[in-house]
């Protein structure tokens, strides 16, 4: 048996026995029900602690990953096998994948500020581009998120840390929305700011502490310009609060005959004959 554990496999510059194969996968057996000791016991201690749910994973995933690099190497010392070799080779291999990888890292880094920093969280009600979105999980490359139309998209942490995100859930519970009303010249101004607090009111998602807010903006080519602004708790449904507002708006517009004009445009025409006698 002793012969048969001294038996030894060369692999190139590297020469393994049997009892140092042994060896190695014995510590990674150990290290494994230690790992899943530590993993319940410091996810009681994050539970406990009050930590959010993207800080408590990244916290879980970091010692993950820190433990397993430490008992591969215990592993192979164990095992007889010089690190010397690894440590040369990898140093090379790490400058070019270092390269290759700019962006893979610089997503790493932004999962780090995101998670530490607090400024998204899970459970936030983000707008990116212009497109409302939910954070369903933030990982360490990147964070999924759900649009308002139920699709799932995953985003890299670079892309949301590099460059400006509206956060409508942290902050003030109530959100400003407005909406813009063009109606025609020689209505009545007043009749029309009654409707659009009306209509805007009587919304039940629209904050009722918060005060509604109707303004004359301008003098637009073919109609006058109003823009009502109002409060609203629920940001993720801005589109159908809306939707709901200009449908009593329209409803409204058309019991006291006050219409939305469209873009139009007078055209004079001219006779010829008429045109040279007005030149001569």
């Amino acid at each position: 048996m002793k012969e048969f554990l001294n038996t030894t496999i060369d692999l190139g510059s590297i020469e393994l026995s049997l009892r140092s194969i042994l060896l190695f996968f014995s510590v990674l057996a150990a290290a494994q029900l230690v790992i899943w000791t530590l993993r319940l016991l410091l996810r009681k201690f994050l539970r406990n602690a009050n930590f959010e749910e993207g800080t408590r994973f990244m916290v879980m995933r970091l010692v993950r990953t820190g433990v397993y690099f430490l008992v591969i190497l215990v592993a192979l010392d164990t095992a007889g096998i010089d690190l010397t070799v690894f440590w040369a080779g990898s140093a090379a291999l790490l400058v070019g994948v270092g390269i290759g990888l700019q962006n893979f890292f610089n997503d790493v880094v932004s999962g780090f500020v995101l998670l530490f920093e607090g400024g998204v969280r899970v459970g936030d009600e983000l707008e990116i581009d212009g497109m409302m979105v939910r954070v369903e999980r933030i990982d360490l490359r990147s964070t999924r998120v759900i649009t308002q139309f139920g699709n799932l998209i995953v985003i890299p942490n670079g892309l949301i840390s590099g460059q400006t995100v509206r956060n409508f859930t942290q902050g003030d519970k109530a959100t400003l929305i407005q909406l813009d009303v063009g109606v025609a010249y020689g209505s009545d101004v007043e009749q029309v700011k009654t409707i659009l607090l009306e209509a805007a009111n009587a919304e039940d998602e629209v904050v009722k502490k918060s005060k509604t807010t109707v303004l004359f903006n301008d003098f637009a080519n073919s109609c006058m310009q109003f823009t009502v602004y109002f409060w609203i708790e629920k940001p993720f449904l801005q589109k159908l609060i809306s939707s709901n507002i200009r449908f009593r708006i329209n409803e409204a517009f058309r019991t006291y005959g006050i219409t939305i004009p469209f873009p139009q445009q007078d055209v004079h025409l001219y006779r010829a004959s008429e045109t040279a006698e007005a030149e001569g």
